[in-house]
């Protein structure tokens, strides 16, 4: 090796120093040569340029036949060749030794080795014995003497058999009887190699050195040979410049990273904890700041099987039908093909002999008409057109089909007819329903029972086209034909009461008639039969009706199928509504003035529930189910629960998104100390990487490991947590009654939002390792070895 006009100049804050001054020296194969000089006379300057840890202002540094730092040499066109020159060529010992604490004595040793891709460790016991360090060899570093270290250090230095060894102050941390240990150590090795040993002890290099080089202000002050036989050519020690790069295997890696881990325990178990907590705790909130109620409920009817949402209008907080003008405007919003028309009919399907089913309707309690053309068929077509005055056209659905023969032992087929009041209709299709879906379900699961009972809506229904409903409507008594019949008073105590100018009644010889107006009226029974008495649909005049009620009160308490519609009266001709409803178990008598109906709220629910009118369905599979969900009245039973937890995120997302922010920037704050005390930690092993010849990529990849590893722990137990711990806690611990638990059923944290508030926090995580590997990486190895 030999070195011409090497120049080395640094810039400082104020001034520019000039390290080594076009220094020309040549050295011998073999030999303990020492470079002494005081400090800041340039000789750590030469000895880094001599290791190749840094690079020259100007000059070159020759090894054999190439120039480690020429323009023209392969080191400029390649720098991993510079790698190599590190790695294979070169064995450096350092004044404070530079072992790595994470892995053992044995290990430190036969890093070179693995870096050199050798296998066969076999040279390592002979190295060891050489130093004289046998019983330690598997000690960790951080237990055995200052002494010791620097034996392992020059173990680790002749362990890849390189043709140079450099050793910065190696016994300046050393007492006397280890100083010569490691001098005579050293002279033993210079008989088969170049040792070059940079020190300020001038006794050392007098008592052991072969040649001694004094250099002062970054010249060459005096260079003294004592031993003539160094600068003698010996074929036998001639090393190939062929130098082999660095190879950190990925298993490497691993125990790098492993060894970090395990001795930076508090660090690690900080960023663990961290990389769960924050993103368990950022989840949680997360599902209150930004739960969507059309999602949460889409899944309900998905998981239960609750096929459509059921759309009412609202008044005063009740649940009403739509009028003319705020049914078009439905239609102007979501066009006709989205929405299903709903009206409620009462079609008797039992023989009375039969104990009613828990899962069969005795009776087809609503009437579809279809705009939409998505209706499924099992068999037949859909009733499009009213093909004949005498003989309208139906469809039922398959769960009709299956009550019909439950309730009376037959099964209604296409081209059977069905009653509807006094008239006859042709079953023309049969509509697909998934009622067998529930056959089997557990419905005492309060919410598969709740969707079997929406399903009821469409599975308990005829369909007809919109003529046939206007045919229906006008021969039958079913139905109550005005859909806008509530008039809602003003000021805090006013009760809604109805208000209708027409009712459907029967002629008195049985046949259907028309949609009647009646001044005076003052009520309609409808529909009561049994075996003894015979009461069809008749108008009551005021004495018949007092006359009636008086007689009858027993008999009503009895037979529960009775039931009485509150109906019109001109307020000009009348002094005041009375009323009959019943409610399944108590006969409820209301009374009243005109324009005011007192009547407490079950009893008015329940006169609703028997006069409902034009309603809409929306399939959960629509293009608008979200702005139906989020804009519209629904009706469905469940709808409550989840519109209840609605309401509470909505209450609360401003406070969450305080929470989420105030998270984002602990974790900021977090990740900056953690990295920032990791490039502390590991700076030292850092530059003992950069002298071995480890390129920069290499070197931060355990720290990517490490990073990588935590991620994707993180996310996995995140996930665990949020999705399944959390849940068990509060439906075991914290929500009791079953309105909560029903209630937190709807409460989901979607998995987008924690993918993507997962991200945040690892990126913020990565980003700040991401600033400490640049921070690595911007710097030379030198500026690396010198921050040690």
């Amino acid at each position: 090796m030999k070195i011409k006009n090497l120049t080395k100049i640094y810039k400082t804050e104020y001034e520019l120093v000039k390290a080594l001054n076009d220094m020309t020296l040549e050295f011998p194969q073999k030999g303990l040569v020492f470079i002494v000089g005081v400090s800041g006379s340039g000789k750590s300057t030469l000895m880094n340029m001599l290791s190749g840890v840094d690079t020259p202002t100007s000059g070159e540094v020759i090894v054999g036949d190439k120039s480690v730092f020429g323009e023209k040499s392969l080191f400029a066109e390649n720098k991993k060749e510079l790698f190599g020159y590190r790695n294979s060529y070169v064995g450096l010992i350092f004044q404070d030794y530079n072992l790595i604490e994470d892995i053992n004595v044995y290990d430190n040793i036969k890093l070179p080795l693995e870096f050199l891709g050798i296998e066969d460790y076999s040279i390592i016991d002979e190295v060891i014995r050489k130093v004289d360090i046998e019983e330690i060899k598997y000690s960790k570093v951080t237990e055995i003497s200052s002494g010791q270290m620097q034996r392992v250090a020059i173990a680790r230095a002749l362990v890849k058999d390189s043709a140079m060894i450099l050793a910065d102050e190696p016994t300046g941390n050393l007492d006397s009887k280890n100083t010569k240990i490691v001098m005579d150590l050293l002279k033993e090795i210079s008989k088969d190699r170049l040792v070059i040993v940079i020190t300020h002890d001038d006794d050392a290099a007098h008592e052991y050195g072969d040649r001694i080089i004094a250099i002062e202000d970054g010249t060459i002050l005096e260079d003294t040979l004592k031993n003539e036989e160094i600068n003698v050519f010996d074929k036998e020690l001639e090393k190939s410049t062929d130098f082999v790069k660095p190879k950190v295997s990925f298993l490497q890696q691993l125990k790098f990273t492993k060894g970090f881990m395990r001795n930076s325990i508090v660090r690690s178990i900080s960023i663990f904890i961290m990389l769960i907590l924050i993103p368990v705790i950022g989840n949680i909130l997360c599902g209150y700041a930004f739960f969507d109620i059309s999602t949460s409920y889409y899944d309900y009817q998905q998981e239960y099987g609750s096929k459509y949402v059921k759309v009412s209008n609202v008044k005063n907080g009740h649940d009403v039908c739509f009028s003319s003008e705020e049914y078009m405007e439905k239609i102007d919003l979501y066009g006709e093909e989205n929405l299903y028309e709903l009206y409620f009919t009462y079609i008797p399907i039992t023989n009375g002999d039969l104990e009613e089913s828990d899962f069969y309707e005795p009776v087809i309690k609503n009437m579809i008409i279809d705009n939409t053309n998505k209706v499924e068929l099992v068999e037949g077509s859909f009733p499009n057109e009213i093909l004949s005055k005498d003989v309208p056209q139906i469809a039922v659905t398959d769960y009709v089909i299956e009550s019909y023969k439950y309730y009376n032992g037959y099964i209604l087929g296409i081209g059977d007819t069905l009653s509807i009041g006094l008239n006859d209709y042709e079953i023309v299709g049969i509509v697909k329903t998934n009622y067998k879906d529930f056959i089997n379900a557990d419905l005492s699961n309060q919410l598969t029972r709740l969707a079997f009972e929406e399903n009821l809506t469409y599975f308990n229904a005829v369909y007809t086209s919109f003529s046939g409903y206007q045919y229906i409507k006008k021969n039958s008594a079913y139905f109550v034909e005005e859909a806008n019949y509530t008039v809602y008073p003003e000021g805090p105590n006013a009760v809604p009461y109805v208000n209708t100018d027409y009712v459907l009644i029967r002629n008195a010889d049985g046949k259907a008639g028309i949609p009647t107006y009646k001044k005076g009226c003052y009520g309609v029974v409808t529909s009561f039969n049994d075996d003894k008495l015979s009461y069809r649909h008749a108008l009551i005049s005021k004495t018949l009706w007092e006359g009636f009620m008086e007689m009858n009160e027993d008999m009503l308490k009895i037979h529960p199928s009775f039931t009485c519609v509150l109906t019109s009266s001109n307020k000009s001709n009348v002094s005041g509504y009375i009323a009959y409803v019943y409610d399944d178990s108590d006969l409820l008598n209301v009374y009243g003035v005109a324009g005011e109906v007192v009547v407490r709220q079950r009893q008015y629910e329940s006169f609703l529930s028997k006069t409902e009118g034009s309603r809409f369905l929306f399939d959960i599979d629509s293009s608008i189910y979200k702005d139906v969900i989020e804009n519209e009245h629904i009706v469905n039973e469940s709808f409550k629960y989840a519109k209840a937890t609605w309401d509470k995120c909505e209450g609360s997302k401003f406070v969450m998104y305080e929470f989420l922010i105030t998270l984002i920037v602990i974790m900021a704050i977090f990740a900056y100390i953690i990295n920032s005390m990791t490039l502390n930690i590991e700076k030292k092993k850092i530059g003992i990487k950069y002298s071995f010849g480890i390129s920069k990529f290499p070197i931060i990849i355990p720290y990517l490991l490490e990073t990588i590893l935590y991620i994707i722990t993180g996310i996995v137990l995140s996930l665990v947590i949020v999705k399944y711990i959390y849940p068990f806690v509060v439906t075991n611990f914290i929500y009791t009654s079953m309105q909560e638990l029903l209630e937190y059923e709807f409460f989901y944290i979607a998995n987008m939002n924690i993918l993507q508030w997962d991200l945040i926090i690892y990126a913020i995580m990565s980003i700040s390792l991401v600033a400490m590997i640049l921070t690595i990486c911007r710097k030379s190895p030198i500026e690396i070895i010198k921050d040690l």
